[in-house]
């Protein structure tokens, strides 16, 4: 019996060692930006050249930070600041040329900030502006035909004092009804109410209570929970930096982030929520109309 045993080790060990060996040394077969791998494709992704160039409120001449909340949905704008990058996964060797509104002359460059306050103090807001990107880029054996050297793009850029908001002006609650995408055929309400004074299961106000949810917990807010966020126009999205440190112990001690996107009008919302409890991660979703 004991002979039997260490043949079975032995064997077990070197099935590891054989198969440990094939993925070191067994070439891929299915990545085409893998060189290693059969099917590699030096041209993959990058016969055309992108001009879809990124936007977002600026920093106000500080450096951005590593990590982007890019939230803009479209190009629309409540800060008079714009930060402009370049699109990625060109040829190193592009180059590019702006040409930001009426301004004499264009720029060049990767990344830089624009602050357009001078030009809506004269013009107002509720205004566009257009840009415009060209992309030079030397031919190449992967890109499929000349017109991808030189490629223009124009985007208008729309700039508001208007903001959507989930309150109606000097309310604290709003009420929608619609459904979750869990259960698309049947028809729910959701309720998202700031509250200033009171109580709720121990905790002290001020705190923002949400409910409605299918099967869940009512969902509580409180200073208590720190977080972080960005937001545009028509696009916030709320993130829970220290949710195990909350004071409420029920859903939102596993709530990691909110998003919520206005659809064409202050009245018609969209909510996807986060959740990451010990039980495996989850996601609520709400469409709806406004009630309240």
């Amino acid at each position: 019996m004991k002979e039997s045993y260490k043949y079975l080790v032995i064997l077990l060990v070197g099935m590891a060692l054989v198969l440990n060996s094939c993925k070191e040394d067994c070439p891929c077969t299915d990545d085409p930006t893998n060189p290693d791998c059969d099917n590699y494709d030096p041209c993959f992704g990058k016969t055309t050249v992108d001009t879809y160039f990124k936007v977002r409120s600026g920093d106000n001449g500080f450096p951005p930070p590593e990590e982007w909340c890019d939230l803009v949905a479209c190009d629309t704008f409540n800060a008079s600041s714009v930060r402009f990058d370049i699109p990625d996964g060109n040829p190193l060797n592009s180059s590019y040329e702006w040409q930001i509104g009426t301004e004499a002359e264009t720029r060049k460059g990767n990344s830089f900030e624009v602050d357009f306050s001078d030009y809506l103090r004269l013009n107002g807001w509720e205004t566009r502006i257009p840009i415009s990107l060209t992309v030079r880029t030397p031919m190449n054996e992967c890109l499929q035909s000349e017109d991808e050297t030189v490629k223009t793009i124009t985007r208008e850029l729309f700039f508001t004092n208007e903001r959507w908001n989930i309150y109606k002006q000097g309310k604290e609650m709003a009420l929608f009804e619609g459904y979750y995408t869990s259960e698309p055929g049947k028809k729910a309400f959701l309720k998202i109410e700031y509250v200033r004074d009171g109580n709720f299961r121990g905790i002290d106000a001020p705190y923002g209570l949400t409910t409605g949810f299918p099967s869940i917990d009512t969902l509580m807010g409180n200073k208590d929970c720190p977080i972080d966020g960005c937001n545009n126009f028509i696009h916030r999205k709320i993130i829970s930096l220290y949710p195990e440190n909350c004071s409420n112990k029920k859903l939102a001690h596993y709530i990691k982030s909110t998003d919520i996107v206005f659809e064409g009008s202050n009245d018609h919302i969209y909510i996807k929520y986060f959740f990451t409890p010990p039980t495996g991660d989850f996601t609520v979703e709400f469409r709806g109309k406004r009630k309240q």
